[in-house]
């Protein structure tokens, strides 16, 4: 499990709150979706992907003297204490199962916001589906530049693209 993912996810949760519309004031449930590759050959990193963010709102949703965001009061402090819950699908690293993981999570599970999906290929229209519909998409790994060039408004990413890997690199 990468500490990366767990730490981010608790950032993009605090964010969560004040980007997207999907989130009503004081909800006691708020519902993430995660779509990573869990099936298939990069299903090893997926699965650690979804074991990250479980084990992230398993810390927010409790109470511990960790220090990390959100460890040290139960639930969501800004939305009056409300508690966690992801929802995961699989792209199967297949991007036409991406964009449809992402759009059932958004319109059948009601999703306020979601992350993954580790490969770009399937990011990219995954991200066009949430970005369609309004709700936040943050990404922690594809590297695509394109991916942040399009002019989303809703589309996040927290690592530096692989033109920046190969310029450091040089």
């Amino acid at each position: 499990m990468r500490r990366r993912t767990i730490v981010l996810a608790g950032v993009f949760i605090m964010a969560l709150g004040i980007l997207s519309p999907s989130v009503q004031a004081q909800p006691k449930e708020v519902l993430i979706g995660g779509i990573w590759p869990l099936t298939g050959p990069n299903a090893p990193t997926g699965v650690e992907c979804t074991q990250g963010a479980t084990l992230a709102m398993e810390i927010i949703n409790g109470k511990y003297d960790l220090n990390l965001p959100l460890a040290k009061a139960e639930g969501l402090p800004n939305l009056g204490g409300a508690k966690l819950r992801m929802i995961f699908g699989d792209h199967q690293n297949v991007p036409d199962k991406a964009m449809g993981e992402a759009e059932r999570l958004i319109t059948q599970e009601k999703v306020a916001a979601l992350m993954g999906c580790y490969i770009s290929g399937v990011t990219a229209p995954a991200s066009q589906a949430a970005e369609r519909r309004k709700v936040v998409f943050l990404d922690a790994d594809a590297i695509a530049p394109t991916l942040i060039k399009r002019g989303f408004k809703y589309f996040y990413r927290v690592t530096q693209d692989d033109e920046i890997w190969f310029r450091d690199f040089m």
